[in-house]
């Protein structure tokens, strides 16, 4: 998961739309009857792959209005005789793939997962191939220029920031229309039913990864009856604030950035050798290229926005950090195309529309302050807390309080009474997900089993053998660690 959308940087595009700037999203509802699900038609698509496609209402409170049509993927169970059912992974996001992102998974899934389960993903809607919200925008970054500043320090560089963030709504407002208040979670998770039952099976057997697990806590508030099992892994806390997620995000990221650091010292794989404080040798590299940007090759530069993406989309794993070394390094004598490279791959990895989709979705699920106002001193007191992200996500909430749709998903703690035990896993270490949300999760859910991965890295699952052993029994035969068990490994 990225951060939020919240730390997506788009150049908007110039333009008006009538309603930009006014809350227009309508929470759905399931009032009315729904019309039976059919089953899915799957064709070939690659190698062992299988497509196929869904329709679901775009609004919930109009079930027989205009549909959305969500692109699923899947990889049949390798023993058709021993097969369960399908397991639907969501990767994270939001705003990701997960057409693009299935051939990742299977090379991490257990061989028991793989011939017991179809695995089936899909695009979320308004992502990628599931009628994709779009912002006008065109040629990805080389195109798109210099990023915004997005921790500017003077009133001119925040008037900057809410004048880009008011275009860049009134842009996607235009370009997406009444499709941006029909994206959030809330709404996904009424799709998810929908595929479970598209995909013939009775309960749901699911496994969500970063945002992946907001999406699957609030399928398990609304249809806990419906699962059969839950993975959890590299758990949102659905209870807590806006302004607190980010702040427990900018304090986490601040830790494995210190750990980089010390590493970094400690290290001869690391090339950057700052003089004093590494904090404050970072942010001076900031303040330079905030001044006089530096060179990125083929006519592009690099400024504040680019290096702090860099540095983000390096911490979510320590496998990153001697590139991240290398950059910096090269940034500091005035090369910026590793910086460049790296914010780029960033901001277009999860697929095509994934910043528009990251920014949509987010702006509906995380309800934030419409006041602008209130965003210097907010900054200023990250700041303190987290002094190189801090201020950086908190000005990133300013896209959402600008947003021409109003927020769908109320954050509340989450007890899916009804539902099986669901499987929360937390990584000690983790940047984006902080522990402390899987404890708070795992305590807040009727049968929650938390169990840990003592790692500096997002989502246990990739990384680590015990937690891929755990998850195989539990998804096939139903058992369970102790509740609090520590995988080392």
């Amino acid at each position: 998961m990225a951060c939020s959308a919240l730390l997506s940087a788009c150049t908007p595009v110039a333009g008006s739309a009538p309603g930009a700037g006014r809350r227009t999203g309508i929470p759905s509802t399931t009032s009315t009857p729904l019309p039976p699900v059919q089953a899915v038609s799957w064709s070939p698509c690659g190698s062992g792959l299988q497509c196929g496609s869904l329709d679901v209402p775009l609004d919930y409170a109009e079930p027989a209005g205009p549909q959305i049509e969500l692109a699923l993927i899947r990889h049949p169970a390798l023993d058709p005789a021993a097969r369960i059912g399908s397991i639907v992974i969501n990767p994270g996001g939001p705003g990701g793939s997960g057409v693009d992102d299935l051939p990742e998974e299977l090379r991490v899934l257990t061989p028991g997962l793989l011939e017991r389960f179809d695995i089936v993903s899909f695009d979320p809607r308004g992502v990628d191939r599931s009628d994709p919200v779009t912002c006008g925008e065109t040629g990805g970054p080389a195109a798109q220029g210099l990023q915004p500043d997005p921790a500017p320090p003077t009133v001119a560089g925040q008037e900057v920031v809410l004048s880009d963030d008011e275009a860049y709504a009134t842009a996607c407002a235009k370009a997406s229309g009444v499709l941006l208040g029909f994206v959030g979670t809330v709404d996904a998770a009424r799709d998810l039913d929908r595929i479970r039952a598209a995909l013939g099976d009775s309960q749901l057997t699911y496994i969500g990864h970063s945002y992946g697990t907001l999406l699957g806590l609030t399928y398990a508030d609304m249809f806990p009856t419906h699962i059969r099992a839950m993975v959890l892994d590299g758990v949102i806390d659905p209870s807590i604030s806006t302004s607190r997620m980010v702040l427990d995000q900018a304090v986490g990221f601040e830790n494995v950035l210190n750990s980089f650091f010390a590493w970094c010292a400690a290290s001869s794989a690391c090339r950057w050798r700052p003089q004093g404080d590494p904090t404050g040798a970072l942010l001076g590299l900031i303040a330079q290229v905030r001044q006089s940007p530096i060179a990125g090759g083929a006519g592009r530069q690099v400024g504040p926005g680019e290096i702090y993406t860099a540095v983000l989309s390096a911490l979510y794993s320590s496998g990153e950090w001697p590139t991240l070394g290398l950059a910096l390094a090269e940034a500091s004598a005035g090369d910026g195309r590793q910086i460049l490279a790296m914010a780029d791959q960033y901001n277009t990895e999860n697929g095509p529309n994934s910043v528009d989709a990251d920014t949509a979705i987010s702006c509906l699920d995380h309800p934030v302050s419409s006041d602008p106002a209130v965003y210097p001193e907010l900054a200023a007191a990250a700041g303190q807390a987290a002094p190189f992200f801090g201020p950086m996500l908190t000005w990133g909430l300013l896209e959402c309080a600008v947003w021409p749709a109003a927020p769908t998903r109320t954050p509340h703690a989450i007890a899916a009474v009804g539902a099986p035990p669901i499987l929360v896993v937390g990584t000690s270490g983790d940047p984006a997900t902080p522990h402390q949300w899987a404890v708070a999760v795992a305590v807040a859910l009727a049968h929650g089993v938390l169990v840990t991965w003592d790692g500096q890295s997002h989502v246990a699952y990739y990384y680590s053998p015990c937690v891929r052993a755990i998850d195989q029994s539990y998804l096939i035969y139903g058992v369970l660690p102790a509740n609090g068990t520590v995988c080392a490994a």
